[in-house]
């Protein structure tokens, strides 16, 4: 069976490892905006795995986060897996507030697990470990919770808080 040299020469290219870092690369270099698709069969070629294995969810994800530092959001929502999609700006506001919910019940689950662990079960290292842990967590969450309520309060009395500092 002939073979193309020039075939030969890009499959022998050296490949960095984690691949998703590669397929982020390729992304960049083709340019990247909002609304733009992505073929599930570019992620399948650059992570070398199909779509249906879990290494491609592992790469997909990786992709994502490095994505979110530059303000897009890949999504693979709506479309069957054939595609992803960078979302147009004004759907960020949606998907931060989903990172809002998932953080907030997940502190609800630990504060759960920790008020019904069984303390007399603990060495007494562990069970002040384990309080500790409870009680900051009990705190972020009520903070999450009224998380409004208190910025009105700062933003009365203390604004200079709510100052960004780099």
């Amino acid at each position: 069976m002939k073979t193309n040299p020039e075939e030969n020469e890009q499959e022998a290219e050296l490949v960095r490892l984690p691949l998703w870092k590669n397929a982020l690369e390729e992304m960049r270099k083709k340019g990247m905006h909002y609304g733009q698709a992505w073929d599930s069969e570019f992620f399948e070629k650059q992570l070398k795995c199909l779509r249906t294995e879990m290494k491609f969810g592992l790469g997909i994800s990786e992709i994502r986060r490095e994505l979110e530092k530059d303000g897009f959001y890949l999504s693979g929502r709506g479309q069957k897996g054939n595609q992803f999609v960078i979302l147009q700006p004004e759907s960020n506001a949606d998907i931060m507030a989903g990172y809002q919910r998932a953080a907030l019940d997940a502190l609800k689950r630990g504060v759960v697990l920790g008020t019904n662990t069984r303390l007399d079960t603990l060495s007494d290292s562990d069970r002040r470990r384990h309080e500790g842990m409870l009680e900051r967590m009990a705190m972020r969450a009520v903070l999450m919770q009224r998380s409004g309520q208190i910025s009105k309060v700062i933003k009365e009395h203390s604004p200079e808080l709510l100052d960004r500092k780099p």
